[in-house]
């Protein structure tokens, strides 16, 4: 999975928690696959703008990058079109606490109901 990596240089900022997600989430990538749980052919991920959307240039995957805090409804747009994908939404708090605020309640109270 050292291929999920694509080398550009990271600019977090040091004791960033985005180097903890960055890190499990390459793990869990890695021990997925080689349960034959996922196809990394078929995982995209999207997030809006920010330090946790800057994963865009750290992981090699398929993505979309959207404004800021509308990474969940492309998110879900994206499972929509095509059920088979496993999709990922990164989002920092302001993406989720704030501009993305009204997505990210009217998804929860969907799932609730």
């Amino acid at each position: 999975m050292e291929d999920l990596r694509t080398g550009y240089q990271i600019t977090w900022c040091p004791g960033c928690t985005d180097f903890g997600i960055y890190t499990a989430i390459i793990s869990t990538l890695k021990e997925l696959e080689s349960e034959g749980k996922i196809d990394r052919r078929k995982i995209v991920y999207t997030s809006g703008i920010g330090c946790a959307a800057k994963i865009h240039n750290y992981l090699n995957l398929s993505s979309f990058s959207g404004l800021h805090g509308r990474g969940l409804p492309l998110g879900v747009g994206i499972k929509m079109g095509n059920p088979e994908l496993t999709v990922l939404v990164f989002q920092g708090d302001g993406d989720t606490y704030n501009e993305g605020i009204d997505h990210f309640v009217l998804h929860v109270k969907k799932i609730q109901m």
